[in-house]
């Protein structure tokens, strides 16, 4: 009688574990994942301009603490997703490309949308405090430039790191 009480608990005990387990998803298990943030992507330029820019805004789960390994990343996700496909623009024209990375917070939920209604507005400038790293170039000045940020919770700047290419600069 014992020894079916202690295995029916040591059953129960496993298969809790197990349940666990199974309903644990990527969010929850400290996985860095990158994804754009929907209805945020910008095209500034009219067609009597010289220039046209290109603005997208992506979030970053369980982004690194260090510093150049978050530039590592960003660059990584830039090279395995291009954007300079995204804009067909008219030929003669100067593209510049702005990506902006940010971190996961209780005011830049995963799930945020911008909100243009009557009474409220959000919008991703709303959220520079959240900002950790951008990177920006264009057709005239090809080479990437890396900003980094290490940021308290408030969204005061700790350190930042920026490099052009792989050249850390001050």
């Amino acid at each position: 009688m014992k020894l079916k009480i202690l295995v029916l608990m040591i059953g129960t005990f496993f298969i809790s574990f197990y349940i666990i387990g199974c309903t644990k998803n990527e969010e929850s298990s400290g996985e860095t994942k990158i994804f754009e943030i929907a209805n945020t992507e910008q095209v500034v330029g009219n067609k009597d301009e010289e220039v046209v820019t290109l603005r997208k805004h992506y979030m970053i789960l369980n982004p690194p603490k260090d510093l150049k390994e978050l530039k590592e990343l960003v660059e990584k996700y830039n090279k395995n997703h291009p954007v300079e496909g995204d804009m067909n623009v008219i030929e003669g024209k100067n593209r510049i490309f702005y990506m902006s990375f940010y971190r996961e917070s209780d005011d830049l939920p995963r799930d945020w949308q911008p909100d243009e209604s009557y009474m409220n507005t959000d919008r991703m400038e709303h959220h520079k405090h959240d900002l950790i790293a951008s990177i920006i170039w264009s057709d005239v000045e090809p080479q990437k430039e890396y900003n980094v940020y290490d940021k308290s919770k408030e969204g005061k700047v700790l350190k930042r790191m920026h490099f052009i290419e792989d050249k850390l600069v001050e």
